[in-house]
């Protein structure tokens, strides 16, 4: 592969939204949709509670209630975007906040259409859920039906909703700005260099072992460094969260995720249990790598260790060529949708100063085009992080033939798209690199990550059900809190790598925990279910190809389950995820045991 070439600048174009910030559009946007929120809480607030509207009424209302979504999401879009790359910029700044402003004034307006939908009598609600008017919204009626016991007052929810904005969105946007300013300062070949979170996360797979260990520890010691407003902000966050779920009577904080994503607190548990009793893949792993190295132990700043041959860069235009042949082979249809993203400037993939860390897909309605940003380094794992995103943009695009109500996923669905995506890549690579080295190299990338989504997202979920357990009650400090989550590396890893005393640190720069509590077990969930797909895929050919579009075009238009089993996957089968893990120890650790015996 040839070097990545350092000149080029991918970035997307936001004038697709609108033409800058200072565009007027944006501002009568906000005020219609402030408008739009006004005249629907003015004319039907109070008919559905009274039982005073007919089924083709209360198909307009919701019709009226998605349009302004759908503009209030292409809104937010612009000015997250923007912040994602200029963090620091004033402007964007005071727009982020405004559209934070809208979406709770938006958020607290229509709340009364599920507030009021959840309580009125068995009978009407029945009566327009099943007519043919509403047929469209039956999974939304289902949704908002489950929620009604953890539901609080209409005056109680307009509090929590606007005193979010001071609150929870407050520190959610002082966590983003405070730790986007962050500089790492490491010497390398004798000389101080000063580097973004993201250049010095990709020195943690350099191919030198010193760099790897400078990487680790300048991570880590920064959040130790401002470990009192991390503390401070993870304590106040989960504190919400924990007090949130107490009101609504949830039985645990991890049972207001689940609710969310359609998923059963058992069913999670599970999840956790089966993947927690699975550590020994991860051990089992480690030390053969650690064999492949010809070392005793690894490091902890090792795990992501390069093994020889593997450090060429792909270019972006290789990187891209590549995923297009991939998903070409798989779905001709896939392939022209992932192709727009690279020819029409959807994707933000340059590394540079003041913009997040990691990746992300972007999208927030069915009327306007997913984004992604990614910070490509030109490895392979950046490619996969590409392919990953690029999943997701797919996912986003297909789904758009819903409405905006039956658009997004729940979250235990939401990783489906993305991380097949990687397995095709992953797939292609293997029957297509003949040496041994090479081979080597890409199956243990795929192990660590296929191992970072599943073991560690579970390791991350068990920290956060101890650490919320004791914040309800009581603060923890940042001792504490680093004492918990080393007991998590200790369980996961067990004695197969050499902890680094700033190893215990690393809670604190995971932004899902801070963001979304609970999210992690999502990629856990979803990477075994995705496992049984690319079984089912493997097995059927081109029959699953069609049903695997047709699943992802139905957004969430139904639970996880039903719309699973329209691909054959029953997700209440007790085995599914031992099953799932049983794969991986077959079809990646022994084959790279095959390997490396070869």
């Amino acid at each position: 592969m040839s070097k990545l070439n350092k000149r080029e600048i991918i970035k997307w174009d936001l004038t697709k939204l609108y033409a800058s910030l200072d565009d007027k559009a944006v501002v009568e946007d906000i005020s219609t949709v402030l408008k739009g929120k006004d005249e629907l809480v003015r004319d039907y607030k109070g008919r559905i509670s009274g039982e005073r509207i007919s089924a083709n009424e209360l198909k307009g209302l919701l019709e009226k209630s998605e349009s302004l979504l759908d503009r209030a999401g292409k809104l937010s879009m612009f000015a997250y975007l923007n912040h994602s790359v200029l963090t620091s910029d004033s402007a964007i700044q005071k727009l982020v906040r405004r559209i934070d402003d809208l979406e709770a004034a938006v958020e607290s307006g229509l709340k009364f259409i599920k507030l009021e939908l959840a309580r009125v009598s068995d009978g009407f609600f029945s009566e327009l859920k099943d007519s043919n008017e509403l047929k469209n919204y039956r999974h939304y009626f289902d949704l908002v039906r489950a929620l009604r016991d953890h539901q609080l007052s209409e005056p109680e929810e307009d509090i929590i909703t606007r005193k979010d904005i001071t609150g929870k969105m407050g520190m959610l946007n002082l966590f983003d700005e405070f730790t986007s300013t962050f500089e790492y300062r490491i010497f390398i070949d004798g000389e101080e260099k000063v580097l973004t979170e993201s250049e010095v996360e990709n020195l943690r797979s350099h191919g030198d072992e010193d760099i790897r260990k400078k990487a680790f520890e300048s991570l880590f010691k920064k959040t130790e460094e401002n470990s009192v407003i991390l503390t401070n902000i993870y304590n106040s966050l989960a504190k919400d969260w924990d007090l949130d779920a107490g009101k609504r009577d949830f039985p645990s904080p991890i049972s207001m995720r689940n609710i969310e994503n359609e998923v059963s607190d058992e069913s999670v548990q599970n999840l956790i249990d089966v993947t927690t009793q699975g550590y020994s893949i991860v051990q089992d792993y480690y030390r053969l790598k650690a064999r492949v190295m010809s070392k005793e132990t690894l490091l902890h700043s090792d795990i992501y260790a390069p093994l020889p041959d593997s450090r060429d860069l792909f270019s972006w235009r290789e990187a891209k060529n590549l995923i297009l042949e991939v998903m070409g082979n798989f779905d001709s249809r896939s392939e022209r949708i992932i192709s727009s993203f690279f020819d029409s400037e959807y994707i933000h993939g340059s590394i540079i100063p003041g913009k997040r860390s990691g990746a992300f897909c972007y999208y927030a309605s069915p009327e306007v085009h997913p984004y992604i940003l990614v910070n490509f380094g030109g490895r392979i794992s950046d490619v996969l992080t590409l392919s990953h995103e690029l999943g997701h943009g797919l996912h986003g695009v297909l789904s758009s033939k819903q409405t905006h109500l039956n658009y997004e996923t729940p979250l235990t669905m939401a990783e489906t798209a993305s991380i097949f995506s990687e397995m095709l890549i992953t797939d292609f690579l293997l029957d297509n690199i003949s040496g041994r080295a090479e081979r080597l190299s890409l199956i243990t990338r795929r192990i660590e990550e296929i191992l970072a989504t599943t073991a560690r997202q579970n390791m991350f979920t068990r920290f956060e059900m101890a650490a919320h357990s004791i914040i309800s009650s009581e603060f923890l400090s940042f001792k504490e809190l680093s004492e918990l989550y080393f007991e998590e590396l200790k369980l996961m890893f067990a004695d197969t790598i050499a902890f680094l005393p700033e190893s215990k640190f690393e809670w604190a720069r995971i932004p899902h925990i801070f963001h979304t509590p609970f999210y992690c077990y999502a990629y856990n969930f979803a990477q075994l279910l995705v496992i049984s797909l690319y079984r089912k895929y493997l097995e059927d050919g081109d029959a699953f190809k069609r049903r695997y579009i047709r699943l992802l075009e139905s957004g969430g238009s139904d639970s996880p389950e039903i719309l699973l089993k329209s691909v054959g996957i029953d997700i209440s089968e007790p085995y599914f995820w031992e099953n799932g893990l049983h794969f991986i120890q077959e079809n990646f650790l022994e084959r790279l045991r095959d390997i490396i015996d070869s």
